[in-house]
């Protein structure tokens, strides 16, 4: 099934031709969850994110619905 992935923060610069606007279309198998999403991802799914589908937030076992929007951002640290 097809969803599309809109990256922000640092992670945009880990997918070459990446469009802001457009974000991409990925490619999962039926039933994939937010944690496969990220894996699939590799470099640009970190292991630390915030994600949402469909504009609320998602934790890693959410199933992700076909032609879900899915928003992953980078988690952030400070100390």
């Amino acid at each position: 099934m097809k969803i599309r992935v809109r990256l922000f923060g640092t992670l945009r610069s880990s997918v070459p031709d990446y469009d802001p606007a457009r974000g991409i279309e990925v490619e999962v198998p039926d039933g994939a969850r937010v944690a496969d999403l990220l894996a699939h991802l590799g470099p640009a799914g970190p292991k630390a994110a915030v994600v949402s589908v469909n504009h609320v937030i998602a934790g890693p076992d959410r199933v992700i619905e076909a032609g879900a929007e899915v928003t992953v951002m980078q988690a952030m640290y400070g100390g």
